[in-house]
């Protein structure tokens, strides 16, 4: 655990807020690329990456303190300082997604052209985010016996639960698979045969992704044996796959 990557006086560099700007900062490198490909105008995307950050910011943070209320019922000012961790992937790509869909709408855009643009970089993003996960101690595993198990050192979230036990490193786990997710669209980029193709799969192995490392991963909540997480992934994967068998007929939508 390295949740402080600088102290230089007053100014403290956190490892979760460093990973989360470099994430974000690649993310819209890897789309500008893509965006060029799709012939979309590069302020475009700027734009959307202003208002997509912004609302991936509050839905992650807002899903976070729903899920985690009692740590901020007596603490509200707590609530703003997420460069101590606390954001849930989910709740920000949600509002991301839906505050994306109505830019484009509006801007009167190809949506899924936009989109597929978007999907590889926000895989490699989400990967290089879990890079802060790990050094800041959150989104950590269940315990293991597993010889690549690691333990928490005391002031650790993970500590509190499991105390010095080895745990599945779930974050080591997510940055690997969406690494190998970001591999897996950029290959099918290069044989994209209809508009959307890239951002259904991205659903897809999103999905298959989170569900897995779910069952390895703490979570306080669970719903008829299953994480919200996992709930909510089970009917992204059924659009994703509803969306490539559909737009696969219709390669000019």
């Amino acid at each position: 655990m390295y949740p402080i990557l600088l102290n230089a006086g007053p100014l403290s560099v956190h490892a979760y807020g460093f990973f989360i700007a470099v994430a974000f900062l690649a993310g819209i490198a890897v789309t500008l690329h893509y965006a060029k490909r799709e012939g979309i105008d590069s302020q475009n995307v700027l734009d959307i990456a202003i208002i997509g950050l912004v609302a991936a910011i509050v839905g992650a943070r807002l899903f976070y303190v729903i899920g985690q209320w009692g740590e901020f019922q007596n603490n509200p000012v707590d609530i703003f300082m997420i460069q101590k961790g606390g954001l849930v992937f989910l709740g920000g790509f949600l509002l991301a997604l839906l505050a994306g869909t109505l830019y484009v709408r509006a801007k009167k855009l190809p949506l899924l052209k936009f989109f597929d643009a978007i999907a590889p970089g926000v895989a490699l993003g989400y990967s290089i985010a879990r890079i802060g996960c790990f050094l800041n101690g959150c989104c950590f595993g269940l315990p293991t016996k597993l010889p690549w198990g690691i333990s928490f050192p005391p002031g650790a979230l993970a500590y509190g639960y499991f105390g010095g036990e080895h745990i599945h490193p779930t974050q080591l786990y997510s940055l690997l698979l969406m690494l190998l997710s970001f591999i897996i669209l950029v290959v099918i980029y290069r044989r994209k045969k209809f508009d959307g193709q890239i951002f259904f799969w991205w659903f897809v192995l999103y999905a298959i992704y989170r569900f897995s490392v779910e069952l390895l991963r703490y979570s306080p909540i669970h719903w008829l044996g299953l994480t919200p997480s996992q709930w909510i992934v089970i009917p992204a994967f059924i659009y994703g796959v509803w969306g490539l068998i559909h737009y696969m007929k219709k390669p000019d939508a």
